[in-house]
C-alpha cells in the first residue's frame, strides 16, 4: 500500500526525534517535502548539459534508464483525442517531457525549428494527412503541427508531481487532527517516499542550524536512501 502524506509526516518527524507540537508545522513540511520532491524529480529526470556519468551518480536521466522509467510511471499520463486549432495543441498544464505524439495512431516526427522550411519543402514525405506524414514544433505550453489541417493529436508525457499537503481539523482542544479527505497523498514508491524525506533534513538542518540534520540529508542526496 503506498504511503499517505500522514505516514510520511510522522516519519519526517521520528527523525528529527521531537513530537509534533516541537517540530515542523504541516505547513514547513509541505514546503521542505515539496521542494526535495521537485528536486528528485529533476534528478530523475536529467540534468540540463550533462550527458555522461560522474563517480557519484548517473547523470544521463530519464530515457536512458529503465529503472528511473520506472520511478516515473507515476506520472507518466497518456492523452487522447486532444483538439487542433489552426494546427496548434496546447499541452497538459502539468506537462514537464514529452515521451510521444501520435496523429491517428501514426508517429508524429519532431522537427527543429531550423529545419520548418525543409519539411515543408520535401518532395519525397511531405506532410499530408492522405499519406499519414505528421511533423511538430515544439514550443513552450503548445506543439505546431504539420500539417496544419490536423484537429486532434494524442500524447504520451511525463506529468510534474502535485504538491503534497498533510491537511488537518481542530479537535476541542485545538489540535491539529490529520484530515485524509482534504489532504493531498504523494504519487512516488514507499522508497522513493523515504528518500525524498530524508532528503529533506538537509534543508531542514540548514533551518534549525543543525549540522547533524544537513548532514544526513546529503549523505542520502549522495548515496541514495540510506
Amino acid at each position: 500500500m503506498a504511503l499517505s502524506v500522514d505516514y510520511v509526516y510522522q516519519y519526517m518527524l521520528k527523525l528529527i526525534r521531537k513530537n509534533q507540537s516541537a517540530a515542523i508545522s504541516a505547513g514547513d513540511f509541505a514546503y521542505f517535502w515539496n521542494g526535495e520532491q521537485r528536486a528528485f524529480f529533476s534528478d530523475l529526470m536529467g540534468r540540463f548539459n550533462k550527458n555522461t556519468n560522474s563517480k557519484l551518480r548517473l547523470d544521463t536521466g530519464l530515457i536512458e534508464n529503465e529503472t528511473i522509467m520506472t520511478k516515473l510511471l507515476p506520472f507518466t499520463k497518456p492523452l487522447v483525442n486532444q483538439p487542433v486549432s489552426a494546427g496548434n495543441g496546447t499541452k497538459p498544464t502539468d506537462f514537464v517531457y514529452t515521451l510521444a505524439v501520435r496523429i491517428n495512431g501514426n508517429k508524429v516526427f519532431q522537427v527543429n525549428h531550423d529545419s520548418i522550411w525543409s519539411v515543408n519543402q520535401d518532395v519525397i514525405d511531405p506532410p499530408s494527412i492522405a499519406d499519414d506524414s505528421y511533423y511538430y514544433v515544439e514550443y513552450l505550453n503548445y506543439y505546431s503541427f504539420l500539417p496544419s489541417s490536423v484537429t486532434q493529436f494524442d500524447l504520451d508525457y511525463i506529468s510534474s508531481p502535485p504538491d503534497v499537503l498533510w491537511a488537518y481539523t481542530l479537535d476541542v482542544n485545538n489540535r491539529q487532527v490529520y484530515d485524509p479527505a482534504n489532504s493531498v497523498q504523494p504519487l512516488w514508491s514507499n522508497s522513493d517516499c523515504s528518500e525524498i524525506t530524508q532528503r529533506c533534513l538537509k534543508q531542514i538542518g540548514v533551518s534549525f542550524s543543525s549540522q547533524d540534520f544537513e548532514n544526513f540529508g546529503q549523505q542520502t542526496i549522495v548515496e541514495g536512501s540510506a
